[in-house]
């Protein structure tokens, strides 16, 4: 948008940006009052020009622009200076809402100038503007109507809004700033304020997460929402160099997220963001852009990925917000435009997605997963530090919901359509799209997308009713969700997670798949019989559809079911008529359901090829609209459907839906459809009574005769009488009954209703009845009137003697006798015995009564008669009663007959039937002895079989069969008591062979179990191992040698692994060999047989890396050459093999290996050869191999130890000719050695190194020699060499007097060669003069010359003497020259270094600085002096303790502390000092550690948490050994005190109570090793068993073996031998991995649901049993227990351990007990002393300690 030719920049001056909501559109407009549209790729698409207000001059401008924020709207707001807003408005083309004709479809006229807009978010009917006369109004697009919100009472310069839509901010003229709240903002406070005033015009305004205010003081100021000043950023200032001058700042914009903001200036823009981390907003480097003069608009899009700035001179820029970008996938671009928001686009496509935290958190990781159903990447998840955000990049739907998960656990399942369920810790939560909360949160372990079913608005909600009287109306829409998911495998849950009902479906087998219908209220599942159940969730009724199901799935938006029977296909086209399923035969498996087109088919694979079988769409289609109340729809689809069994159910259940919900026409037809003429008739009658009545305005429900047509038909009979005899229509009532022949309830009716006609009505239908033989009916309307007699000949003449006794009984009718008598007959003729014989005991004849109750089988009665009357057959009739009870299978009941009657073997048989086998015990016990034998013999066979042994060897003996008894025993591997029992009536000797004729058979049958018991029992074991030997049950043999055969534990071993190797069984051979201690016969197994990777193998598992490289090479010499060298490459031996053949001389196989694979390793085999060929002194060789090896300067220095002088010239002249010094060098070397000084001069001098001629002449003496030379070849060091020589002769006692040195310094000092003067001054040294005082006058004559004389040299002469005075410990002299050279620091210096402090402090007086610096050396001294009375003289008394302490004399340092009363911090200081030393110590030391800390006090500060930890883990880790060395139960207990005494001082230092993690662990771990001690002391064997559980989760402060060892011994003493062999076999696990040094290969798998076991702790370094014999004996019992089958070697679920020993291994969110670290329910809690414990447990432990076990305090 540069400026046209001819224009002037200003006349493009950009005036309002802004950007549709959905990013789609950009409007931009100038001066020019020219709204020009871009599309999102910054292509100018569109323009048009804006109107003037009521036709007025075109004189105005355009002051701002705003999109409506709602993207289906395409609406514009133009805020222009001629007073008016227009509203425009696109009209749509159909391809895009932004295309069409655009109109004006609103406009707000003001009183003065428009000079700001703002549309807020989530308002699309409300624009706000401000005006120039300081009112800001609102505008009503729906109502086209504005009003004034508030008057600033000055002019608006600019107007922002909040993110949310939910208040407008304004700045005036004046600087004040107003803030005004939308009534349903839900914001406190006046619905209008002025929060503030700013410090100037503050034309840039912008409302984010703060509010931004600057203007043309070049400051930037950041204020809350009520005005309160956050942060301030001037630039009012001069710039600093390369930084821009600010000026005014003109506009600012936020963000969509308002944690950005950018505020535009001349030539640059500002961008501020907000830190979450230190809560402030920070300042971004100044983006500078040359000769763009003043921004005068600017505005984000709404995904915060680009800003656009406009300029005065009608620039408009795009800049890309952009803090990183990746790929992710090689499909997406990641792009991060804030750290908050990021947008997601794929490469294929232009339109990208923003996925954005609502929360402003940061966005710390995305991934992106595919579709489960076509297999495309469409879901994203984000997460945040606090929150987790998912997006669908198809509908762009977004949540964002509170989230603490890792990141790393959590599972997503995406098979839901609009929503996506998260599986953590346990937690299935669901979340929806769109929604920001968890719709549902359920505790499931089963997460498998068979095992849940979740449905969302899948389907439209139902309007009509199923019934009036129970309607099932659905509730409003969006509100169907669903859920079924499984509680544990034999249980399902359906929940509404709108209305949070659940309803539970308990199974009796396990569930192995569920689903429910697209509405959600019909479930389908299937158990593992493979039987399918359908569950109607809102009947709450079950049924079975099918058995044997191996496929069943809904149809896609339908109630329609498809399942599969074998080669069978169901179909349930109506699922509420289960019994109406179409069948169909198929060939293969049903592989799914697919329905597009209007057309569903059923996938079949038929292994060769896939068939696909069409459902019937009418029926599908009909289900669906009968679910969905749409009756017309399920109408039509029957009428062009052929009338079929389906169709016909079809047509009866819309029949009955029409009838229920009144809609009787279309009933009429659904009964024509039928083929029910009269029903259909019938419907026809009452659907004209039904119109008749609308005709009147009354609803046919409530019109009488309607309404009781409806209830007769539907045979409710009742109700109907009930209304119309509500509407008083007695006669209908009656005529209803009498048309359906119900004469009896038409009579009914008469007679309640008082009828005048009761009475005749009765009559005819008395005789009616007579006339249609109904007897019966008749009877009883004279039983009804009284008349009892005309009723018994009625009820005898209808064959109902029954009744007519009755009768007679209920009315003590006695007379006419001949009458009863008649009934008597008439009920034997009709088999009616019983009431014959009431009836004549009634008339008194007994006998007769007697005999009819023995007919009637009325023994009850029969009894009680004969008591009274016939007293001698009450015997025969009780077992007459037996007899009769056994022949109806009553033996429970014949027993206690038969037993009243003494038929003793009768009552046996009956309970021995009756299968009663105590009661037949006991009656067998009363019995004479070879009587009861027979049924002792049955009773044993059957208590034998139901394995109650004891029993049945009683039966047995009784019996006399003892043989059989012996053998139960045996059958039952019950040896000892078969042996007990055997000894009691057999010999030895046959009882021995008894048992081994019986192993013999149990070998024949394979029992060999039974069989080794056997061999057992008698001291057999050599023949149980011979079985398991002739069997090849090798193992179990070597169990057994090793129990019973120790000694030929290793021999049997090493037989097997022969035995194995010659069939060729490698593996197992080498396990036994391995055992054996010969596993080198395992490798040469391996290696004769050419298995040489297994022979390595064996190698390094036994012997470690070395012995696999030794067979490895091995291996490499056998394959030679390539192969050779190929092997070892790929094993990664190359090198190591290389090496391993240099170092054992084989080099021809080295210089092989690495020439095929490694050539880079040759010159390092000829150098290594060298040196060998060097060291066999064969030097020509080794030349030779040098120089392969590129290192001619060892074939050089080789020749010069051996000082074969001419080979080594040789080489250097050939190889290296730079070496040829060096021969040179070397030669000469060696002349000076045998002091042919002359040759070696002459070597020196051609190796061009004079200076070593000068230095081997002078280290001779010989200084003549050094000067010639030093004159011919080293002029330079001529004088130097001189004054050695005459300071040589000095030492020699030649001229080295003091008086000589005197002479010649004086000597030069005449000639004015004072710098010579000096130096020879300085020449003399102590060891030449050893008269020190002479030294001190010599040297001083040198200080003397320099200060007068050579004043530049003067320092350098006093800092040389005075440092060789303090050599000859003149201090003070020295101190005072320097003094004298004004150099008082290094005076003192000086002093302080010779101790001469009594000078120190005379230089030191009247300088504080100085004094100080004296009198701390002195201090200093004395502490180095360890002279701690001094100190203590001196006040020092931290310093003397220091002395102590560093001397270690602590036993006075505590004693000195005491004397002196030092405080508690000092001595905790010295306490923690020693504390250190004795754990660095280690061993027996760190309990003086712990009682240090415990007398003196220990430390609360952070500082000194590694000195706990080491201490903690240092007492807790000790092993076995180190433990019975020491009371280790009293060390952890005062260990305890000491660190619950820093916990308390820490707790009381923090301000939320809390400490340090870490530390928090220390202080538990030690706290449960001692509750552990303490409860074991108390024999409380339970308790120490859960300690010892709960310190799993320490594992790590102490060594993990260690924990599991005691843990699971605790656990084996207590009989818990599950829990144990788990914890025991874990412990095995890891002493091998201690013993390889890795932990990689243990398996966590059994751990992996126990929660509070850690697997990610280091490795111990040692055992916690030293001792191998102990940990075998560990390794022993696990070996031997995992073979017991009562073991389940398995943790129990959660939920199951609760409450059980398995609870402390499972995290739980219960709090955690005090005493044993267990989980405590609420109703066990018990709070105590700021604990929470378990009642019982505390109870247990303090009623034996009578002290709180976390206070100590007493209880």
């Amino acid at each position: 948008m540069s400026p046209a030719e001819g224009e002037t920049p200003w006349e493009k001056k950009v005036t309002a940006i802004c950007f549709a909501p959905d990013n789609s559109r950009m409007a931009v407009v100038c001066v020019d009052r020219i709204v020009c549209i871009y599309d999102e790729n910054g292509d100018r698409i569109d323009k048009f020009s804006t109107k003037p207000n009521d036709k007025g001059p075109k004189n105005y401008i355009v002051r701002s622009m705003a999109f409506c924020p709602d993207a289906k709207q395409p609406k514009l707001a133009v805020a222009q200076s001629d007073n008016i807003v227009f509203v425009y408005k696109w009209a749509g083309d159909g391809t895009s809402i932004w295309n069409g004709k655009k109109s004006i479809c609103n406009k707000f006229s003001g009183t003065s100038p428009v000079t700001s807009l703002v549309w807020p978010n989530n308002r699309p009917f409300e624009a706000v503007y401000g005006l120039a006369e300081g009112k800001v109004k609102i505008g009503q697009l729906r109502s086209n109507k504005h009003q004034t919100l508030y008057n600033g009472e000055s002019y608006v310069v600019a107007l922002a809004s909040n993110p949310n839509g939910t208040g407008v901010i304004s700045a005036h003229l004046d600087g004040s700033i107003y803030r005004y709240n939308f009534p349903d903002s839900n914001q406190s406070g006046p619905a209008y304020t002025k929060i503030c005033t700013h410090s100037s015009v503050p034309y840039a305004l912008s409302w984010g997460r703060a509010i931004c205010a600057a203007g043309n003081d070049q400051v930037v100021t950041f204020y809350d929402r009520d005005g309160g000043l956050e942060r301030t950023f001037d630039y009012s200032g001069e710039p600093e160099k390369g930084q821009v001058e600010c000026k005014e700042f003109s506009c600012a914009a936020f963000n969509n997220t308002g944690d950005s903001v950018a505020v535009g200036n001349f030539d640059c823009y500002y961008t501020f963001s907000y830190n979450t981390k230190s809560d402030s907003w920070d300042e971004n480097e100044v983006k500078v852009v040359e000769n763009m003069y003043s921004v005068t608009a600017m505005n984000w899009k709404n995904n915060g990925s680009t800003l656009a700035i406009g300029t005065f001179c009608g620039l408009l820029d795009l800049y890309d917000a952009c803090i990183k970008r990746y790929t992710y996938k090689r499909t997406f671009e990641i792009t991060y435009v804030s750290p908050s928001q990021v947008l997601i686009r794929k490469k294929s496509e232009k339109s990208s997605s923003l996925l954005k935290s609502n929360f402003g958190h940061e966005i710390t990781k995305i991934n992106i997963y595919a579709d489960p159903e076509v297999k495309i990447d469409r879901f994203v998840v984000g997460f945040t530090e606090s929150s987790l955000i998912l997006l669908d990049l198809d509908t762009g739907k977004q949540s964002e919901i509170q989230w603490h998960g890792n990141g790393e656990s959590e599972k997503f399942f995406f098979d839901t359509a609009n929503a996506v369920l998260v599986s953590y810790a346990g937690e299935l939560s669901v979340i929806e799209y769109g929604s920001d909360e968890v719709i549902a949160s359920v505790r499931t372990e089963y997460t498998s997308s068979h095992l849940l079913s979740v449905r969302i608005n899948e389907r439209p909600p139902r309007q009509g009713e199923d019934n009036p009287d129970t309607p099932r109306v659905d509730e409003e829409e969006g509100t169907n969700k669903k859920i079924a998911y499984l509680l544990d495998h034999q249980a399902v849950c359906v929940k509404n997670m709108h209305t949070q009902a659940s309803t539970t479906i308990n199974h009796d087998t396990k569930i192995d798949f569920l689903e429910l219908n697209s509405r959600g209220n019909l479930l389908l599942f299937r158990d593992k019989r493979r039987v399918l159940h359908l569950f109607d969730v809102e009947t709450q009724s079950r049924t079975a559809l099918l058995n044997y199901c191996s496929y069943v799935q809904w149809v896609p938006g339908s109630d329609v079911v498809v399942a599969q029977n074998r080669n069978t296909m169901c179909v349930w086209y109506n699922i509420h008529a289960p019994d109406q399923v179409t069948v169909k035969e198929i060939k293969g498996d049903i592989d799914g359901i697919e329905r597009t087109n209007g057309k569903t088919e059923v996938l079949v694979d038929e292994t060769t090829s896939v068939s696909s079988y069409e459902l019937v769409e009418e029926l599908i289609d009909f289900g669906t609209a009968i679910d969905d109340r749409d009756y017309v729809t399920a109408m039509q689809i029957l009428e062009g459907m052929e009338f079929s069994p389906q169709s016909e159910a079809m047509w009866s259940q819309l029949q009955q839906m029409c009838i229920a919900n009144w809609n009787l026409k279309m009933a009429e037809r659904c009964s024509a459809a039928l083929g029910d003429v009269s029903r259909a008739r019938y419907l026809r009658k009452v659907a004209k009574l039904a119109d008749s009545a609308k005709d009147q305005g009354v609803d046919p429900r409530d019109h009488w005769q309607v309404r009781s047509k409806m209830l007769e038909l539907k045979k409710e009979l009742e109700m109907a009488e009930d209304v119309l005899i509500a509407h008083n229509k007695v006669d209908e009532a009656i005529t209803m009954y009498e048309d359906l022949l119900l004469f009896n309830e038409a009579l009914g009716v008469a007679e309640r209703r008082n009828h005048p006609d009761a009475e005749d009505k009765r009559r005819k239908f008395y005789q009616y009845l007579l006339d249609t033989k109904q007897e019966e009916s008749a009877a009883l309307m004279k039983e009804s009137t009284g008349d009892y007699a005309q009723a018994i000949n009625l009820y005898l003449q209808a064959g109902m003697p029954g009744k007519a006794a009755r009768v007679i009984a209920d009315n003590n009718i006695n007379q006419p006798s001949n009458l009863l008598e008649s009934v008597a007959i008439a009920l034997e003729d009709a088999d009616m015995y019983e009431k014959a014989g009431d009836f004549y005991e009634r008339m008194g004849q007994k006998q007769r009564a007697l005999d009819g109750f023995v007919k009637g089988h009325a023994f009850r009665k029969a009894v009680e008669l004969a008591r009274k009357h016939f007293p001698n057959q009450v015997v025969s009739l009780e077992e007459s009663w037996g007899d009769y009870l056994v022949s109806v299978s009553q033996l429970d009941m014949a027993i206690n007959h038969y037993m009243e009657a003494h038929a003793q073997t009768k009552a046996i048989n009956a309970a021995l039937k009756a299968r009663q086998w105590s009661k037949a015990l006991n009656l067998a016990d009363q019995l004479d002895v070879q009587e009861a034998q027979p049924y002792y013999a049955e009773l044993a066979e059957h208590y034998a079989s139901q394995k109650q042994y004891k029993e049945a060897e009683r039966c047995y003996v009784q019996s006399d069969n003892h043989s059989k008894a012996v053998d139960m025993w045996t059958a039952a591997g019950e040896w000892e008591a078969a042996h007990k029992l055997a000894r009691s009536f057999l010999p030895e000797s046959e009882i021995t062979t008894l048992y081994m004729e019986n192993a013999s058979k149990m070998e024949k049958a394979q029992k060999f179990k039974e069989a080794e018991k056997l061999y057992l029992a008698v001291e057999k074991p050599d023949h149980a191992i011979a079985m398991y030997k002739r069997h090849r049950k090798f193992d179990t043999m070597i169990q057994l040698v090793e129990k019973y055969r120790k000694e030929l534990l290793s021999e049997s071993h090493k037989y097997l692994a022969q035995q194995l190797e010659m069939e060729c069984n490698f593996r197992d051979a080498e396990e036994h060999y391995a055992a054996a201690g010969e596993w080198l016969a395992a490798v040469n197994m391996y290696r004769s047989n050419d298995q040489w990777e297994e022979a390595i193998r064996v190698a390094k598992f036994h012997g470690g890396i070395n012995a696999s490289k030794r067979v490895a090479y091995a291996y490499a010499l056998h394959l030679g050459g390539a192969a050779g060298a190929k092997l070892l490459t790929k094993l990664s031996l190359l090198e190591p093999a290389i090496d391993y053949a240099m170092e054992s001389g084989a080099f021809e196989h080295a210089f092989e290996l690495s020439k095929e694979a490694l050539p880079k390793k040759v010159p390092e085999v000829h150098l290594k050869y060298a040196l060998y060929l060097e060291d066999e002194e064969r030097f020509q060789e080794a030349e030779a191999e040098f120089i392969n090896a590129s290192k001619p300067r060892e074939a050089i220095e080789m020749y010069l130890h051996q000082q074969s002088w001419s080979d080594a010239a040789r080489v250097a002249d050939q190889y290296d000719p730079s070496a040829i010094p060096e021969v040179y060098a070397a030669q000469g070397k060696a002349a000076a050695e045998r002091e042919d000084f002359g040759r070696a001069e002459e070597m020196y001098v051609k190796a061009s190194k004079p200076d070593l001629a000068l230095a081997m002449y002078e280290n001779a003496g010989q200084y003549q020699d050094a000067l010639r030379v030093a004159q011919r070849h080293l002029p330079h060091k001529l004088n130097e060499v001189n004054l050695r020589f005459q300071s040589a002769q000095a030492g020699m006692g030649t001229g080295g007097t003091k008086a000589d040195y005197l002479s010649k310094g004086r000597n030069m000092e005449k000639n004015g060669r004072f710098s010579e003067a000096i130096d020879a001054y300085l020449l003399p040294k102590k060891d030449v003069i050893r008269d020190t005082d002479a030294l001190e006058e010599i040297w001083e004559q040198a200080v003397r010359v320099a200060k007068t004389n050579m004043k530049n040299r003067y320092m350098e002469v006093v800092r040389g003497v005075s440092s060789r005075l303090v050599d000859v410990k003149k201090y003070e002299s020295a101190a005072e020259i320097l003094r004298e050279a004004d150099l008082l620091d290094e005076a003192i210096s000086v002093c302080i270094s010779g101790q001469a402090w009594e000078k120190a402090k005379e230089l030191a007086s009247g300088n504080r600085m100085l004094t100080d610096r004296v009198e701390s050396a002195f201090s200093g001294y004395m502490v180095k002096a360890e002279n701690t009375s001094g100190l203590m003289e001196m006040g020092h008394t931290d310093a003397a303790l220091d002395v102590l302490a560093q001397r270690g004399d602590w036993d006075r340092l505590w004693e000195t502390a005491a004397k002196e009363r030092v405080g508690k911090n000092v001595t905790m200081k010295y306490a923690a000092r020693r504390v250190q030393q004795l754990v660095d110590d280690g061993g027996i030391k760190m309990d003086e550690a712990v009682e240090t800390l415990l007398k003196h006090g220990a430390p609360s500060s952070p500082s000194y948490y590694d000195m706990y930890r080491d201490l903690t883990c240092g007492i807790l880790g000790r092993d076995k050994n180190q433990e019975s060395k020491t009371n280790q139960p009293a060390v952890v207990a005062d260990l305890r005190e000491v660190l619950y005494g820093v916990a308390i001082k820490l707790r009381g230092k923090s301000t939320d109570g809390k400490i340090d993690m870490e530390f928090e662990q220390l202080l538990m771990a030690t706290h449960y090793t001692h509750m552990m001690y303490e409860c074991s002391a108390r024999k409380l064997s339970s308790l120490s068993c859960k300690c010892a559980i709960t310190l799993l989760r320490y594992a790590g402060i102490i060594p993990t073996d260690k924990v599991f060892y005691v843990a699971g011994q605790a656990c084996k003493e207590e009989g818990e031998m599950n829990l144990a062999f788990m914890l025991l076999n874990r412990y095995v696990d890891l002493i091998e991995a201690i013993e390889e040094g890795d932990m990689s290969g243990i398996d966590n798998a059994d751990f992996a649901d126990a929660t509070n076991v850690p697997f990610d702790t280091a490795l111990p370094t040692y055992f916690y049993l030293p001792e191998h014999d102990a940990r075998e004996e560990v390794r022993d019992w696990v070996l031997s227990i995992c073979m017991d089958n009562s073991i389940e070697q398995q943790l129990p679920r959660q939920g199951e351990s609760e409450g059980t020993v398995y609870g402390g291994l499972f995290a739980s969110s219960k709090p955690t007990c005090i005493v044993t670290g267990y989980p405590v329910p609420s109703r066990d809690q018990i709070n105590v002393n700021n604990s929470v414990a378990n009642k019982k447990d505390w109870n247990a432990l303090v009623g034996k300690t009578g002290r709180c076990p976390w206070t100590n305090e007493q209880a």
